[in-house]
């Protein structure tokens, strides 16, 4: 019992901490050719921080079995679709 629940907090715990960093970020940013309010190393450490908490919100979900290799999709990311030749040839018959 003890280890869902200590399970239960680390995800809490990373989640608000990735929400936390995520608004920081978009707080901070600035439009091109001005100076960012935060220094490169504190720009890195965010990111690094990021890295370390996705990796492990991909480890719990691996060892519960949720994980999935899902990737999201950008809206201006151009999307292949794949068929096969003999679909396309029953569309036009």
């Amino acid at each position: 019992m003890s280890t869902n629940n200590d399970q239960d907090f680390e995800i809490r715990l990373l989640r608000a901490v990735r929400k936390t960093l995520i608004s920081v970020a978009k707080d901070t940013m600035t439009k091109p050719g001005l100076r960012h309010p935060l220094t490169t190393d504190t720009q890195k450490m965010i990111t690094d921080c990021l890295d370390v908490v996705t990796s492990r919100q991909i480890a719990i979900e691996k060892e519960s079995g949720s994980h999935t290799k899902m990737k999201p999709i950008y809206t201006d990311e151009q999307t292949v679709q794949s068929f096969s030749i003999d679909d396309l040839k029953k569309t036009l018959n």
